[in-house]
């Protein structure tokens, strides 16, 4: 892998039928971990596919999702979408679960008839990608992993993908359900389907747009208006989240890819380097001509723990 650049990791088919979905168990992780020779996942690297992760059993782990450390434990749910960065810190030797790999033209196919997953499921701004689920909970949706499990491995291949994916859709509208219901005391519904149409003019303009006014214009409301959802559902101003937004897709290119800092000024909308260099220093206290000493220190972290890891096994 060169040095400053993020590796990306594809979907790779595995089955002849186009199930678009693949289900590892944390043994089989682990032995992949082991024999891998051009990826480690403890190092950043790019989805392009989207992942749900199942903790069965263990003891408490933590996982890096865009920048940022989550801690998870038993009867958890880690959501990591496509294109986003991420990496294990650990995974601790007596941890099970299942990683369930899917496309994203499944999981659009999906949102055709349930739009609210496409806007919602991975969400980070409305929900934290890892979510502890109740006893009840855990049982219903481990049943049903194990019910996808068994027919991907079934001999009667009539119907199977069918059969798959039906399941698969019912397990995503599952876990949709467990994380509204913790969050049905929230009484900015209205605010937050608001929000997310926010969001989605912003994935789709910043690169031109940075201005608070035409966002506004673009929803018909007042600025003060849209300050009052920004505030409600993530209690920022929009002029502070559209600047983190800007923030966060200028870290995922810095480190995923070999473009010059001048080249990803103009990817990002800037008119100058020098004024993309400034924005980022101002926002971060860091430059991004640090990138590469980013890296090493990154890479030196990741040795260090998996020397921890290699301990922790050995003294388990």
């Amino acid at each position: 892998m060169e040095m400053g650049k993020v590796k990306e990791v594809k979907y790779n088919q595995k089955y002849k039928e186009s199930l678009e979905l693949e289900i590892l168990s944390f043994k089989s992780l682990k032995k992949i971990i082991n024999d891998a020779k051009d990826h480690n996942p403890f190092q950043p690297h790019r989805l392009k596919f989207n992942v749900l992760l199942v903790v069965t059993d263990g003891r408490e782990g933590k996982h890096n999702i865009d920048f940022k450390e989550y801690t998870y434990e038993r009867h958890s749910v880690i959501l990591v979408a496509k294109d986003q960065v991420h990496n294990f810190i650990d995974i601790p030797n007596r941890n099970e679960g299942f990683i369930m790999m899917f496309t994203e033209n499944l999981f659009l196919d999906i949102g055709v008839n349930y739009p609210f997953i496409i806007n919602h499921f991975y969400n980070n701004q409305l929900y934290d990608p890892i979510h502890k689920l109740t006893e009840k909970q855990f049982a219903s949706l481990h049943a049903l992993v194990l019910r996808i499990i068994e027919k991907i491995n079934s001999k009667k291949k009539s119907v199977r993908v069918e059969i798959v994916q039906a399941n698969f859709k019912i397990l995503l509208l599952e876990i949709f359900a467990c994380r509204e219901y913790k969050n049905e005391k929230n009484q900015y519904s209205k605010q937050r389907d608001e929000f997310v149409r926010f969001q989605n003019l912003l994935k789709a303009h910043f690169i031109n747009e940075k201005n608070v006014k035409f966002y506004a214009q673009q929803m018909n409301i007042s600025q003060k208006k849209l300050n009052l959802i920004t505030q409600s559902v993530v209690n920022r101003t929009v002029k502070d989240y559209i600047l983190s937004f800007i923030v966060l897709e200028a870290k995922k290119l810095l480190i995923s890819s070999n473009l010059l800092s001048k080249e990803i000024a103009y990817q990002l909308g800037f008119d100058e380097p020098t004024n993309f260099t400034k924005f980022f220093k101002a926002q971060t206290g860091l430059q991004n001509s640090l990138r590469v000493i980013t890296v090493i220190l990154r890479e030196l972290i990741c040795i260090i723990l998996l020397l921890r890891i290699t301990i922790l096994s050995k003294i388990c």
